[in-house]
Order: structure tokens, then sequence, then C-alpha cells
């Protein structure tokens, strides 16, 4: 008798499980949104700022590692997207959790957006590894380690971080540029274009800065550096 009515509720208790799941890579309208905020984990982050294509948002985990075709062949679990998603308001809010600790190899969350034109954005997180494209009002990123590339126009970028890798391209400058980057170890390329003139001041314990001009006081962009150790790149 026992086992009967375990049966049905065991089938019951798994259906439930997948019912509740959410389908990795589905995409998530977000016309509405004028904020991000990416917080929890490490992860992969891929936000472009268009207006020729869907606003649309999702998050998704994909396995890599030498071991990773294999294991995923043969165990069901595979790589599952843990991170949740909801948009509260006009802020899109984003926290990634990471797999189970009993993974073979490594499964690598990933969020994707492509926002409206001059949506701020906010990423906190233990690691991120963030692509940005477009046009954003203002860039917050704060993580112990950070690989950011960025391609072009915001207001405001702030970076804070230990260990930082940033490769800052504008491919516009509206005179109203503020960019300031605070890291224990900093490799930095700001590109922001021939014969623009560029307020910068680098404050470190080490540092070489490669820049063809001299900083101009009182001039936007303004570039302010803080760090141990840095190796900054100005153009």
């Amino acid at each position: 008798m026992t086992l009967i009515l375990f049966i049905p509720a065991f089938v019951l208790t798994l259906a439930s499980a997948f019912a509740d799941a959410r389908t990795a890579g589905e995409a998530l309208d977000i016309s509405s949104v004028r904020s991000v905020v990416i917080t929890g984990d490490a992860s992969d982050v891929t936000l472009t700022a268009s207006k020729s294509e869907p606003h649309r948002a999702n998050t998704n985990a994909r396995r890599g590692g030498w071991f990773s075709f294999w294991y995923s062949s043969w165990f069901f679990n595979g790589c599952r997207d843990r991170s949740a998603m909801r948009i509260d308001g006009t802020v899109l809010k984003v926290e990634v959790m990471q797999t189970t600790w009993t993974d073979f190899s490594d499964c690598r969350p990933e969020v994707s957006a492509n926002l409206a034109p001059g949506t701020m954005v906010r990423i906190e997180q233990q690691a991120v590894s963030a692509r940005l494209t477009g046009d954003f009002a203002n860039v917050a990123i704060s993580s112990k380690a950070a690989d950011i590339t960025f391609d072009g126009h915001s207001t405001g970028i702030d970076i804070i971080g230990a260990a930082v890798r940033a490769r800052l391209h504008y491919v516009t400058i509206r005179q109203d540029e503020t960019i300031s980057i605070d890291a224990q170890s900093l490799q930095a390329e700001l590109d922001f274009g021939s014969g623009v003139p560029v307020d910068y001041s680098v404050i470190a314990k080490a540092s070489y800065v490669d820049s063809l001009e001299p900083s101009v006081p009182g001039a936007r962009p303004r570039v302010s550096i803080k760090g141990d150790f840095v190796h900054a790149r100005i153009r």
C-alpha cells in the first residue's frame, strides 16, 4: 500500500520540477527596460544597445573544457541554466547562479540582451567577462576579476575591482564622458580617436602610462585611474 501511494507522489514531484524549470535560451521582452542590474556569481555578459534589433534578454549555460563533450553526452542534467531573470518596473534584474559542484567540467552561465539605447547598466559579480556594444547612459561594474570590452558610447563608466582588464573604445565623443577605474592590478586600453583632448590622471604604486598626448586639464573625456599596479594605454 505504501509503495502504491509513493509512486504517484514521486511522479507528481518530478513533473512539477520540470514544469518550474525555465527553458534555456528563453527570451524575455525588455522593451520597457531602462536599467539593467546583474548580480551573483561569475558569468559571461554580452550587452548591445541597438534600435535595429528586438529588445530581448536571455540567460543560458554553456559547458566548456576538454571533457565537456563526453560529459554532456552521458549525463542527463548536462549544464543547466540556474539564473533568475525578472522585470521590476523599468529595471531588468538578473541573478546569476552557478551550477552544482558535482559538474565534472566548467559550466559557464551566460547573460545576453539587446537594450534600448541610453539604458543604464550595473554589474556586481564575483567575476565577469563583459562585452558591451552600443550607446549606454552609464555603466558601473564591480567585480573581483573583470575582463571588459566596450565599444560605443557612455556618459559615465565606473569600474572597481581587484584584477581588471579593460578595453574601452569610444566611437563618438560628445564631451560629456567621465571614466573612473579603481583596481589593484589593471591593464587598460582607452581609445577616444585621433586628436581628441583628454584630461587623465593616474595614481598608482607602480604604473606605466602610454599616451601620445599630454593630459589637457578640464577637457572631456576625463579619465581617473587609481590602483596598485597599472598599465594604461590612452589614445
